[in-house]
């Protein structure tokens, strides 16, 4: 049997793939809406798709002058994506306008003008190709992404506010990540034009760039979608789903929450509450999604939050003090928490209190 081998320029496009795949589920799934979710779902179909594509090239050689154009289209696409995802990641409570989305056109555009180009200049066929005209392509793609990017620096207050937003620091890095990222990309296409780089090598260059767009994606950007938790049903809706038995069960988890407050034990569990409620943990989860709407986890959180609400405005004790006595097993945990619900840190709601801040 022959063994099946691969160049690191093929290991490198599978990795992008499967990266890219593993990324598109993630997402959907995290994002909560599809309006949020839909620019980072059409970049990664993007990328993972030239992944491909560049999988296919080194593989088996294609020789279609065509496929240069739809790898072409696929590479290029990146700078003006690129842009639409950073003006969302500046403001994720926003996507961008429609009038944004005019930056999409200008790859169309230049390779029209390509083959415009390549019919007066060089005399080739509308459509067909011929000698010259991928250099022409380039030239114009190169034109287009750098014009893209520069819609970034044309809006002087995109991030002008970040800083104060959730994740604004970890955005504030990937975004200039981004424009960094893409401006290698187009250094690259750059050399190879200029015959400083062989076609090979502005291959593999460009899949390392991609994979290190993925990495960014893998340690950062999934921190923005953070997991969905909105329920199916409205609360009162699900009530209504409940029996009689199961109604009762979730009066006697308010009254442990409440009376009780087996929020503020951090080592409580699900289980622990199924065994004082002599019930399965099944049950359990299910009466809690129902009642309250919420998981497990979110209704402990929730509870712990208010207490933590009362003690920063009502007590000058330190935070970390608040944090156990209020149910979480460690400072950090609680600031994310607290951030993720508030949009402040504790400290700072602590010192807006007065303000009447909810």
């Amino acid at each position: 049997m022959n063994n099946i081998s691969f160049t690191l320029p093929e290991i490198l496009a599978l990795i992008g793939i499967v990266q890219c795949t593993f990324l598109m589920v993630h997402v959907t799934f995290r994002a909560g809406q599809i309006s949020r979710a839909g620019l980072p779902l059409l970049y990664f179909v993007v990328l993972g798709a030239a992944f491909i594509a560049d999988l296919l090239e080194f593989r088996w050689q294609i020789e279609d002058p065509r496929y240069f154009y739809l790898q072409w289209l696929l590479w290029f696409s990146g700078p003006p994506l690129s842009v639409l995802v950073i003006i969302q990641l500046a403001d994720m409570n926003k996507i961008p306008s429609i009038r944004d989305y005019w930056v999409l056109l200008l790859l169309p555009f230049s390779m029209m003008l390509a083959f415009l180009a390549s019919e007066v200049t060089i005399g080739c066929e509308a459509g067909q190709p011929c000698e010259g005209l991928n250099e022409l392509l380039n030239v114009m793609g190169l034109m287009a992404g750098t014009m893209s990017l520069l819609v970034i620096f044309s809006k002087k207050d995109l991030l002008k506010n970040i800083h104060a937003q959730r994740y604004g620091r970890e955005r504030y890095w990937l975004i200039f990540a981004l424009i960094v990222l893409n401006i290698l990309f187009l250094s690259v296409m750059l050399l190879g034009l200029g015959q400083k780089m062989t076609g090979s090598e502005v291959g593999l260059a460009r899949n390392i760039l991609g994979l290190g767009f993925v990495y960014l994606v893998s340690t950062s950007l999934l921190r923005l979608f953070p997991k969905n938790t909105k329920t199916s049903l409205s609360t009162e809706e699900g009530r209504e789903k409940l029996s009689k038995e199961e109604l009762e069960l979730a009066q006697t988890i308010e009254n442990l929450l409440n009376l009780d407050k087996i929020y503020q034990e951090p080592t409580y569990s699900r289980a622990d509450l199924a065994r004082e409620c002599k019930t399965s943990e099944t049950h359990i989860s299910k009466v809690i999604n129902l009642y309250f709407g919420k998981s497990f986890p979110q209704l402990m959180n929730t509870f712990r939050l208010e207490d933590a609400k009362r003690l920063l405005v009502e007590t000058d004790a330190p935070i970390q003090n608040i944090a156990q006595d209020v149910g979480f097993n460690s400072l950090p945990s609680f600031n994310r928490v607290f951030k993720d619900s508030t949009d402040l840190s504790p400290s700072q709601y602590r010192k807006k209190a007065p303000q009447n801040v909810n």
